[in-house]
C-alpha cells in the first residue's frame, strides 16, 4: 500500500513539474505580449498626442498596474527630473531590474533593452514608425512564444508523467 502511495505521489510530483515548466512558457508568451501593447500605446501617444517619450513613458507607466507600469513610471521620471539623464541611459539602468522578473529568454531580454535605439528621431513620423517597428518585433516573438507554449504543453505534460510512470516502475 506505501508503494502504491509513493509511485502515485512521484507520478503526481513529475507532473506537476512538466506543468510548472508549461506555466512558465505560457507566461512568457503573456509578458512578451504584454510588452507589444505597452508600446503600441507608446507608438499611439508619440504619434496621436505627440508627447515627448518620457511623457508618454509615465503615462502608459500609469495606466499600467504592476512591475512594468512602475518600470516605465521610473524611466520616465528619470528623464524629466534629471537634467542630462538620456532615455538611453535610465533605460539600460532600470529595464533589466523589471527584466530580472520575467520569464523572457536572454534574446527577449536583449530586445527590449534595444528600445532605445529606436528612438531619437526629430521627424515625428520617422519616429512612430520606429516605434512601430519595434512593437512589430516584439509582437514577432510574442507569436514564436505562444506558438511554443500551445505546441509544448502536450509534449511537457506527457513526458513529464511519463517520466514519472518509468520512475515509479524502477524504483518498485
Amino acid at each position: 500500500m506505501l508503494k502504491l502511495a509513493g509511485a502515485c505521489l512521484l507520478i503526481a510530483g513529475s507532473t506537476g513539474f512538466g506543468f510548472c515548466i508549461w506555466r512558465d512558457l505560457d507566461k512568457r508568451a503573456a509578458q512578451l505580449k504584454l510588452l507589444e501593447r505597452t508600446f503600441i500605446m507608446l507608438a499611439s501617444e508619440a504619434g496621436y498626442s505627440r508627447l515627448p517619450l518620457p511623457d508618454g513613458l509615465l503615462r502608459i507607466g500609469g495606466r499600467l498596474e504592476g512591475a512594468l507600469g512602475e518600470s516605465l513610471r521610473r524611466v520616465g521620471l528619470r528623464v524629466r527630473a534629471e537634467p542630462g539623464v538620456t532615455l538611453k541611459e535610465a533605460w539600460r539602468e532600470l529595464m533589466p531590474q523589471y527584466l530580472a522578473q520575467t520569464c523572457l529568454e536572454e534574446k527577449e531580454k536583449r530586445l527590449v533593452l534595444t528600445f532605445p535605439e529606436y528612438t531619437g528621431f526629430s521627424d515625428g513620423n520617422m519616429q512612430l514608425t520606429a516605434l512601430e517597428q519595434f512593437s512589430g518585433e516584439l509582437g514577432q516573438a510574442a507569436k514564436t512564444a505562444r506558438q511554443e507554449a500551445d505546441n509544448g504543453k502536450k509534449t511537457i505534460l506527457s513526458v513529464s508523467a511519463a517520466g514519472g510512470l518509468l520512475l515509479a516502475i524502477l524504483l518498485f
